[in-house]
């Protein structure tokens, strides 16, 4: 029964077709019961299946398996090299599903060793061998779900960097960018975002991270629960809830805690759906955001950057479009030069 089961995990996780429950599932029954047999079928099926257009080293198969039981210092693991050409659909299905086989043998190798711990360079290759990044370019976004549950809806030109399982007492990623996290619950397993100069941890709750590079402030936004934010020297920390924000200059190192308006909070729930809703912002922060999601250069007269302005736009909407409105607000023009869009003005309207 528990081996037919395993098969069955197997088959899902090389076809990408698991639910998290399902890829944890296969996972314990590798580490918690013996069916190095099978196992070894199952591979070997898959290896072979093959015929040669995925090649392995010679006897990398049997290597590869006596490590997993523990006889044996785990091998490297190489990625197949794949003849383009030659592939069919039939074939290139196979590849990528040869890919994720390497995901699943490399974490056999390192981890589950019944004889003993992995040392810290096992640990180590692991850990870099196992993340996993996605990226977006400007006017891009994309909604990941990870291995515990969590939803991370990732906004334009932005990288999120996170393992293909947590495993251990926390549950880290890294964001550089802006992304809207849903962090699923689990308290036993803090679940801790890396962003530039902060770290943001927290066991359960729904808030946004605005973190990109260039940009001289980082913020955290909370929406529903609560969130620890603190310096990456954990000198600083600060406890935030349901409409309140924690601002993190570059220049001052000060991690600063505010208080929102009650609306605050639902408007940047709607950055899930790719609506973005500024109110009574500075202009030049407006212009900062709108350069990172479009990667588009819009300049600002000096005179105005201070003045504050209200807009709601789409990531799909015509910059042209969002900017003109801006520019009246301020009393200012529009124009465009080339690839890049200017906003003249002489100060802010009374």
């Amino acid at each position: 029964m528990l081996q037919s089961r395993l098969a069955y995990l197997f088959t899902r996780y090389i076809n990408k077709a698991y639910t998290p429950e399902e890829k944890a599932e296969l996972f314990r029954l590798i580490e918690t019961e013996d069916f190095d047999a099978e196992l070894r079928d199952l591979l070997h099926e898959m290896i072979t299946s093959t015929e040669g257009e995925i090649p392995l080293p010679e006897k990398s198969g049997d290597m590869i398996l006596q490590s997993i039981i523990g006889k044996q210092e785990a091998p490297p693991v190489k990625l197949p090299v794949f003849h383009i050409k030659k592939m069919t659909a039939v074939w290139r299905n196979i590849a990528a599903a040869s890919v994720i086989l390497m995901g699943l043998l490399t974490y056999f190798i390192f981890t589950g060793n019944k004889n003993g711990k992995a040392d810290g360079a096992k640990n180590l290759m692991v850990e870099n061998f196992s993340k996993l990044h996605v990226s977006t370019t400007a006017g891009e976004r994309k909604n990941i779900q990870l291995a515990d549950g969590t939803q991370v809806w990732l906004n334009p030109s932005s990288t999120v960097e996170y393992p293909a399982s947590f495993n251990g007492d926390l549950r880290e990623i890294r964001l550089s960018g802006e992304a809207f996290f849903e962090v699923a619950h689990d308290a036993d397993h803090p679940f801790i975002i890396h962003s530039g100069n902060i770290e943001t941890k927290v066991l359960g709750t729904s808030f946004n991270i605005q973190a990109y590079d260039n940009q001289e402030e980082i913020a955290v936004m909370v929406v529903t629960g609560s969130v620890n934010v603190s310096n990456t020297d954990k000198v600083e920390q600060v406890q935030l809830s349901a409409n309140q924000r924690a601002v993190f200059y570059r220049n001052t190192t000060e991690l600063v805690k505010e208080n929102t308006n009650a609306v605050d909070a639902p408007n940047m729930l709607k950055r899930k759906e790719g609506m973005f809703v500024y109110k009574n912002e500075r202009l030049q922060k407006l212009i900062d955001d709108l350069q990172e999601y479009f990667g588009i250069e819009i300049q600002v007269s000096p005179t105005i950057k201070e003045c504050k302005v209200t807009a709601n736009f789409y990531i799909t909407d015509d910059l042209g479009d969002i900017l003109e409105p801006i520019a009246i607000m301020v009393s200012g023009n529009l124009t465009k030069k080339n690839d890049e869009f200017v906003i003249d003005g002489k100060g802010c309207p009374e």
